[in-house]
C-alpha cells in the first residue's frame, strides 16, 4: 500500500519540469498520500514556483547548492523516513538519488523521470560522454522504472546512452486540468491585444533550446508582408540581452515585446491569434499541449522531441523544420491568413485525453504501487 512518497528536484525554478513535479506532488497530497518535496537550492530565482506547492506537502530544503552536495543529506533522509517510493527528476538528480539509495540500503522503490532529449541537451563527446554513459547505465539499472515524457525522449535516451535494460516507459506530463482551465480565464492587458492586430504568442525560458532568435528573425519577414502582426514572448533567461539586441537591430521595438516571466502564461492564449514553438529541442513541450487544448492555432518546429507526437504529424497543427526561416514564415502566414488544418472534434478530444491530469495521475499511481 502506497503511503509515503518523496519527490526530488534540484530547485523550484520556473521551468516546465519543476512545474510538472509540483503538479504531481500536489495532486497526490490532495489524495491523502504523505508527500515530501526535497530540493537542493531555493535561493532567489530558484524558488520561483514555491508559492505553487500545496500546504499539505512537507518541503525539504537541503540548502546544499549543487545537486551533488545532496548525496549525504538525501541518504540520511532515506534512512530516517523509509519512503515507499522516491520519484527523482532530471539526469544529474537521478544519478545522485541512485547513489543515495544504494548507500542508505533501503528498499524504497525508485522512479526516475527523463524530461529532455539527451543527444541535444547534453552535447557531450569523448571521455565526458563515456563517464556519463557509464554512470547512466549503472544507476538507471537500479531504478524500478524510468519515465520518459515522450516516445522521442525514450528512443533518444536508449540510443544516446546505449541503454539496454527494459525499464523505460513513456508517460506524458499532466498538463491539462481544472486549474489550467481556470487560469486560462484570468484577464490580461497588453498593448498588442487590439482588434486590428494579429498577435503571435511564444512562451519559454530565454535560452538556446527555445531558439527565439529564429522566431524573431522569421517574424521580421512576416511583419514586412503583414504590418498588423505583433510578437509577444513570455519568459526570462540568460539570452535576454541577445534577443533584445536582435529586436533593436531589426527595428522591431514597437511590434515585438519580451515582458518577462509570467506565472500564468495560459491566460494570454485566449487573446492571441497564433501560438508558435520555435525550439531546437524539447522533452515534451507542455505549453504546446496547453495551447493546442485551448484551440488556438499552433505552429511548431519539428524538433526532437514531442511536437510530432503532440500534433500527430501535422494533423492538429503545422510543423516546420528547425531554423527554416522561410518555412516558419509560410506556416505563420498560412495559420493567420489562409487555410489552417481541419480535424474532427471527437478525434481531437480523444487525442487530448492522454494529457489530462486524471489519466496521467492514475498511470503514475499504478506504477508507484507496482513499478514492475
Amino acid at each position: 500500500m502506497l503511503n509515503k512518497v518523496m519527490f526530488f528536484l534540484p530547485t523550484l525554478g520556473g521551468g516546465g519540469a519543476e512545474r510538472t513535479v509540483i503538479q504531481l506532488a500536489n495532486s497526490f497530497a490532495e489524495q491523502g498520500l504523505q508527500i515530501d518535496l526535497a530540493v537542493c537550492n531555493l535561493n532567489g530565482e530558484k524558488a520561483k514556483l514555491l508559492a505553487e506547492v500545496n500546504s499539505k506537502i512537507q518541503l525539504i530544503n537541503f540548502n546544499c547548492g549543487r545537486v551533488a552536495n545532496a548525496l549525504f543529506p538525501l541518504k540520511k533522509r532515506l534512512q530516517e523516513q523509509q519512503y515507499d517510493c522516491v520519484v527523482a527528476t532530471q539526469t544529474h538528480t537521478n544519478i545522485i538519488c541512485a547513489f543515495a539509495k544504494k548507500m542508505a540500503r533501503v528498499n524504497t522503490r525508485l522512479i526516475f523521470r527523463e524530461v529532455s532529449t539527451p543527444s541535444k541537451n547534453m552535447k557531450l563527446s569523448g571521455f565526458k560522454k563515456f563517464i556519463l554513459t557509464s554512470l547512466i547505465n549503472w544507476t538507471y539499472n537500479t531504478a524500478d522504472q524510468v519515465v520518459c515524457v515522450s516516445n522521442g525522449v525514450l528512443e533518444d535516451f536508449r540510443e544516446y546512452y546505449g541503454y539496454q535494460k527494459q525499464n523505460l516507459i513513456t508517460i506524458y506530463n499532466p498538463v491539462i486540468d481544472d486549474a489550467y482551465l481556470a487560469k486560462q480565464k484570468a484577464p490580461v492587458e497588453h498593448r498588442f491585444f487590439q482588434p486590428e492586430q494579429k498577435v503571435i504568442l511564444a512562451v519559454g525560458r530565454l535560452t538556446e533550446a527555445k531558439n527565439f532568435g529564429f522566431l524573431i528573425r522569421s517574424f521580421a519577414k512576416l511583419h514586412q508582408q503583414h504590418p498588423e502582426t505583433r510578437l509577444l514572448i513570455l519568459g526570462e533567461g540568460e539570452l535576454r540581452a541577445e534577443f533584445e539586441a536582435l529586436v533593436t537591430s531589426l527595428g522591431l521595438q514597437d511590434v515585438v515585446d519580451l515582458p518577462g516571466f509570467d506565472p500564468n502564461p495560459y491566460a494570454y492564449l485566449k487573446y492571441a491569434d497564433l501560438f508558435v514553438l520555435s525550439s531546437n529541442w524539447e522533452g515534451l513541450p507542455g505549453v504546446l499541449i496547453q495551447a493546442l487544448a485551448s484551440k488556438i492555432k499552433v505552429v511548431s518546429t519539428n524538433c526532437p522531441s514531442g511536437p510530432m507526437e503532440i500534433l500527430v504529424n501535422s494533423k492538429f497543427g503545422l510543423l516546420v523544420e528547425c531554423n527554416d526561416v522561410e518555412g516558419l514564415v509560410t506556416a505563420m502566414q498560412r495559420a493567420l491568413f489562409q487555410n489552417y488544418v481541419t480535424y474532427a472534434d471527437v478525434e481531437f478530444e480523444q487525442h487530448c485525453q492522454q494529457f489530462y491530469k486524471a489519466n496521467v495521475l492514475n498511470r503514475y499511481l499504478m506504477m508507484m504501487e507496482n513499478p514492475s
